[in-house]
């Protein structure tokens, strides 16, 4: 299990702390980089050494968050891992994001308190309990972000890692039967992990982060329900499919006693 950054450093200084992972030789040259990184998360994250209790246990984990997602990606390169940031920040829309900001969103966009990072880092308005529009792009970007992840980590060993969010449909395309696939697409070689509910998924999120009130196609609609509800695969004896039988039987027991 990683270290918590209080066990890297006695304090949990920002600086220090990215100078610890991204600078650890301590070399002159990347140092205006990590004085740069630190004063752009401080910026973002609220994370001033004033704030206490909930509050900045709170903002000290998000930081940790961003700060190990990017030392994952990037190692102790700390330029690449500052041009990351910098392009998250300039794209403004999750979905807008292309090569290593994709990947840095994407990643950022597997956890809660990632989640909160990423809508912090690019000033997203923090969702209200209403479900209006807003609210149901957020939840778009986000699952369909995820969705990536997924099935960036099944696709082919051999194939070029998708650069944004575009490509990654392209290959949520290949990897559906040719009647569920909304576009042309070349099918992924033989024995080649098909996705599917994933891959529905994401072009049904992508849909709603263009159009929140869009009209999903039914497979799509059914296979993002079951994506935000935790399933990741269909077909007999899966659970999704074990879901369905429990839920029809007691459609059916609901209409006999009704």
């Amino acid at each position: 299990m990683a270290a918590s950054i209080a066990a890297i450093l006695p304090e949990a200084d920002v600086e220090a702390t990215i100078s610890a992972l991204f600078n650890p030789g301590g070399a002159i040259a990347r140092f205006g980089s990590v004085r740069e990184m630190a004063d752009l998360l401080h910026a973002r994250l609220d994370t001033s050494c004033d704030a206490g209790g909930a509050k900045g246990l709170a903002a000290g984990r998000r930081l940790e968050c961003v700060v190990r997602k990017l030392n994952l990606l990037f190692g102790s390169n700390c330029g690449a891992a500052l041009a990351a940031l910098h392009g998250l920040i300039l794209a403004r829309k999750p979905l807008a994001t292309v090569g290593d900001a994709f990947h840095l969103a994407r990643m950022l966009a597997g956890s809660v308190t990632g989640e909160a990072a990423l809508s912090m880092l690019l000033e997203a308005p923090v969702r209200g309990v209403r479900p209006d529009s807003s609210s149901i792009r957020r939840e778009a970007e986000k699952q369909a972000l995820r969705a990536a992840n997924y099935l960036i980590a099944v696709a082919p060993l051999d194939m070029p890692l998708p650069r944004n969010i575009d490509e990654t449909a392209e290959l949520a395309q290949r990897m559906l039967p040719a009647h569920e696939r909304t576009e042309m697409a070349e099918p992924l070689p033989a024995g080649a992990c098909r996705a599917t509910i994933p891959a529905k998924a994401i072009l049904a999120a992508m849909a709603l982060a263009r159009n929140p009130g869009a009209e999903l196609l039914p497979h799509l609609k059914m296979a993002y329900f079951a994506w935000c509800n935790g399933f990741h695969e269909e077909g007999p004896g899966t659970p999704l499919d074990s879901a369905k039988e429990h839920f029809f039987a007691l459609s059916r027991y609901t209409g006999l006693v009704s």
